[in-house]
């Protein structure tokens, strides 16, 4: 009742931060002491969002959602054009491979910097408590590897949407939904431990993205391919695979006391589905891996055979 509500909203936040003891001096720091005002310089200034009647876990979570937007835009500008003219034979290649090297050019800045922001923020999670692990508030590094996270991925849908040969329905739904439920979940305090894991887990995307660099600029056959398609298996499996036994437990044992109905069903309706993708694709990624390996070179024509053919 009172409890959940007070959580929920934000108005036992002080004593909420200080029971959970998962980041009270860093969301001090960053809130100005939740009444919307931040530190800059040293000097306190009101954020912009207070006029909009936004609180201050709200105003970093889609302060850092627009900025990655942008700095997605940006790179993606970039590439096209000040990066990409200046490879060769790039103008040559297909409008299909020019548009998936951009995305994967783009998508490496998301994994290069959310984890690690996630990373920061799992050590202020109460990972030994159960009773408080599913329903602690977000540090200022999760709020802002969330808002990342979600900025890069409205950009990936809208430009996935834009362009036929990347307009992939499953990413789009997985990014739709993360875009929606991850800024609910996080200003609810609801299962914040689950979306750091989902954050950290895009740093295989490194391994994924360099591949398909490396494929459309015609290194398909090197030793460079080979030895990123191996390492991108093995940081997958240890990465989103291996760690999901103790999110399962997490996710079992841990108390919902203070989740609403709608909310509890709600999580079980979701959380198990970034762990089925991740096995999905770990499925394809090393049966891909498998036949890559396996798979014959072409053999010369020798001229005998080459006469039969003729003949």
């Amino acid at each position: 009742g009172s409890g959940r509500v007070a959580m929920a909203a934000g108005g036992g936040e002080s004593t909420s931060r200080g029971v959970a003891g998962a980041a009270t001096t860093q969301n001090t720091a960053h809130s100005g002491g939740g009444d919307g005002v931040g530190i800059v310089g040293g000097e306190e200034v009101s954020w912009p969002w207070n006029e909009m009647g936004m609180d201050a876990d709200a105003a970093e979570l889609f302060s850092a959602w627009a900025l990655s937007f942008v700095v997605s835009i940006a790179l993606l500008l970039t590439w096209r054009f000040l990066i990409a003219p200046e490879i060769p034979g790039h103008q040559t290649r297909s409008q299909a491979d020019r548009v998936m090297l951009a995305n994967s050019v783009v998508s490496c800045y998301p994994a290069l910097t959310g984890p690690f922001l996630a990373i920061g923020a799992l050590w202020h999670m109460p990972l030994g408590d159960n009773a408080l692990v599913l329903v602690a508030p977000p540090s200022q590094l999760a709020l802002r590897a969330i808002g990342l996270s979600c900025g890069y991925m409205l950009y990936d849908t809208l430009y996935c949407i834009w362009n036929k040969p990347i307009r992939s329905p499953l990413i789009i739904f997985h990014h739709v939904l993360s875009i929606v439920f991850f800024p609910y979940a996080t200003l609810r305090h609801r299962c914040i431990l689950l979306m750091l894991f989902f954050v950290i887990t895009e740093i295989t995307n490194i391994g994924q993205h360099f591949r398909i660099i490396l494929l459309k600029l015609g290194y398909e056959k090197t030793r460079s391919y080979l030895v990123n398609g191996v390492s991108w298996a093995a940081a997958f499996f240890v990465v989103r695979i291996l760690p999901s036994p103790y999110f399962f437990y997490k996710i079992v044992y841990a108390s919902y006391s203070e989740f609403t109905n709608f909310d509890f069903y709600l999580a079980h309706c979701l959380m198990p589905i970034p762990f089925m993708l991740n096995s999905f694709w770990f499925w394809m990624l090393f049966t891909g891996i498998i036949k890559f390996i396996n798979k014959e070179p072409p053999r010369p024509v020798t001229t005998k055979a080459a006469g039969k053919k003729d003949h």
